[in-house]
């Protein structure tokens, strides 16, 4: 059967050639040189797949991929992506958060070409905004309760027992050794003759190289590192049936417990727009897994809550809502649905009953009102108060600091030693790690470490100074990640290590950290993740006050941010922002973002000369000609009004 491919490509010689290439494979093609051509065909015609270049005129390929995805039959139509212009791991993650596995980056060879052509027609990978192959396959394994060993492409072979990741062989390999050499609980010699000894891991401590209970916590931390990492790329691995080999020592994972933390860390790189987009408007209903499976998994007081609101009948939409806890409780939920405690169903429904008496649920008993857990639950200040009482009465209240929990007060600390800590290092320092010892495997495993003891719970447990401190000490490590997992920016990174400024303090630091992130709210404002984008440039803004583009861009994203809308302080600092950009340089930027503005306030006089400006400095400004555009066909509409008025 003949396949239809519809080819999105605004370079005409570029797009023919490619159009002959794939007609000479056997395959039907259709021809698209914009964005909304594609669009129009992908609503008219029945297509196999999409191949799209992502800088497109009239509709970007970006905003295609947004719109496709909304869509029934779009949300799982195979796209293979191809671009010159976003280049790097960053974009092609933000395309695979659209359920995109092939991201070929111009210029490509016809074999590369051909391959992602091929695998994805086939069917050989699936989307990551729906469950990864991986993660569903993991899923199966677990609820079959199954044992065998599960074989990844990278990385160690992982023991199943019963359904459950509970071991992984680290016999004549490196990649456990490495990590607890990243760690710094193994010298380079005695990795060295740990893999060439063919011994199992608990010749570490036979050896005397490390004691039984660091080497049982490093084990635990290295497997669910390693399954973590291979869920995130999506990793090809293969199931072998039968008793695995098992190497002590054994640290059993709980799937639904994992998989729980790893999405309320953010550790799989969930986005919620997405997912909201394609779920939304369904109707969760919980199922009998969820009662046989509740109990295994340490719930916070806010996702009960959530968990509460799912009856069958309500919208995830309305589950979710639009507050500040929105993309948590999405997150939430799509782990829900990744574990199958949840269906999501195109009409109210029935949810399953569990089929036997249940005495606790959410590791409590079943008599409390589970519909009252919002009111019941206590805030933090009368908590602190409560127990501060009760420490007083115990040990007395001399040479207390605080008469708090310890550990509040040692992650207090620990935030106010590691505030004081990235003031004084480079991006390497801060991680572990030197040019010359640089991997990108050590710069994950170094980052995680880092940000994990950053729970959004402990986060909530800070007062205001120190919670400010904490945000500066998550800004800082992702930017550090970031710079370092780009080749580009790493490229100009070590350059400036070089020079006579080096350390966070350094003005050249400043200059290089504040592209990066004036960088990346430009990719986000595409995407339309506007959160994102105003956090980005925020932070460009907070190193670079004075330059231009940085306060207009940042006023845009504030203005276009939905959860702003509504907010007279918002639009408020939007217009100071502008204002202040164009007296600090005139960019077509600035003036079209002030002409979006005053039309959206229905001012077209003034808004068209803000466009007027915008298109003197640049005429091919697309925001400002959109504008103009616009004030065009409203004018020509009243005239036609006014004509039809008076002779229709």
């Amino acid at each position: 059967m003949t396949t239809r491919i519809l080819l999105t490509e605004d370079n005409e010689a570029l797009a023919h050639m490619l159009e002959r290439f794939l007609v000479a494979q056997g395959h039907e093609v259709l021809l698209a040189k914009n964005g909304a051509e594609a669009l129009n065909m992908l609503a008219s015609r029945e297509v196999d797949l999409l191949v799209l270049d992502l800088r497109l005129p009239e509709v970007s390929g970006i905003e295609v991929l947004q719109r496709l995805r909304r869509t029934p039959r779009g949300a799982t139509l195979p796209v293979v992506i191809m671009t010159g212009y976003y280049k790097g791991e960053k974009f092609a993650e933000g395309a695979r958060r659209l359920g995109v596995t092939h991201y070929l980056e111009k210029p490509f060879s016809q074999q590369h070409f051909l391959k992602a052509i091929h695998e994805a027609l086939s069917g050989q990978t699936k989307t990551r905004s729906e469950s990864a192959t991986l993660l569903s396959t993991l899923v199966d394994i677990y609820y079959s309760g199954k044992n065998g060993t599960l074989k990844l492409r990278q990385g160690p072979p992982l023991a199943i027992l019963q359904g459950g990741v509970v071991s992984f062989l680290s016999r004549s390999r490196d990649e456990f050794a490495a990590h607890l050499v990243a760690r710094g609980k193994l010298a380079l010699e005695e990795r060295n003759l740990f893999v060439v000894s063919g011994e199992g891991r608990i010749f570490l401590t036979q050896a005397g190289y490390l004691p039984y209970d660091e080497l049982v916590e490093e084990s635990r931390s290295f497997m669910v590192r390693t399954l973590l990492d291979a869920i995130m790329v999506n990793t090809s691995a293969e199931f072998v049936p039968g008793l695995p080999e098992l190497e002590p020592p054994l640290v059993p994972l709980q799937l639904p417990e994992l998989l729980y933390e790893a999405f309320a860390g953010h550790a799989l790189g969930f986005n919620a727009d997405s997912f909201l987009s394609r779920f939304g408007h369904l109707f969760p209903a919980r199922t009998a897994n969820f009662y046989r499976q509740a109990n295994l998994v340490s719930m916070s007081q806010d996702d009960i809550a959530t968990l509460n609101l799912i009856n069958g009948r309500r919208l995830l939409h309305e589950i979710v809502g639009q507050g500040t806890q929105r993309a948590a409780a999405a997150s939430f939920c799509y782990f829900l649905k990744v574990m199958r405690f949840v269906t999501l169903n195109l009409t109210p429904s029935d949810e399953e009953e569990a089929g036997f008496r249940i005495k606790a649920l959410y590791n409590r008993p079943i008599e409390e009102d589970l519909n009252g857990v919002e009111e019941q639950s206590e805030r933090f200040d009368d908590l602190v108060a409560e127990i501060s009482g009760s420490v007083e009465l115990a040990v007395g209240n001399e040479g207390m600091a605080a008469p708090l929990l310890s550990s509040v007060i040692s992650f207090e600390q620990q935030v106010q030693r590691d505030y004081s800590y990235v003031k004084e290092k480079n991006y390497y320092e801060l991680l572990g790690m030197t040019p010359g010892s640089f991997t990108f495997n050590t710069l994950k495993d170094s980052y995680f470490s880092k940000t994990r003891p950053y729970s959004q719970e402990r986060l909530m447990e800070l007062s205001g100074p120190v919670l400010e401190m904490a945000q500066e000490v998550l800004s800082v490590l992702s930017t550090a990640y970031n710079t370092l997992s780009n080749v580009v920016s790493k490229e100009r990174y070590d350059e400036l290590l070089h020079s006579d400024k080096v350390g966070l303090d350094g003005k050249q630091d400043d200059k290089l950290q504040a592209k990066v992130q004036f960088q990346s709210g430009k990719v986000f404002l595409e995407m339309s993740e506007f959160a994102n984008a105003e956090k980005a440039f925020q932070d460009a803004y907070r190193l670079e006050p004075d330059v231009a583009l940085h306060s207009a861009f940042l006023a845009w994203a504030i203005y276009s941010n939905p959860s702003n809308k509504g907010s007279k302080a918002s639009f408020d600092k939007a217009r100071t922002l502008l204002a202040k950009s164009l007296q600090n340089g005139k960019h077509s930027e600035a003036y079209s973002f002030r002409g979006w503005m005053l039309l959206d306030e229905g001012r077209e006089g003034l808004a068209e000369g803000e466009f007027q400006k915008a298109l003197k400095l640049n005429p091919r400004d697309s925001l400002a000609l959109k504008g103009v555009q616009q004030i065009s066909v409203h004018r020509q509409s009243e005239k036609k009004g006014l004509f039809s008025k008076f002779f229709g």
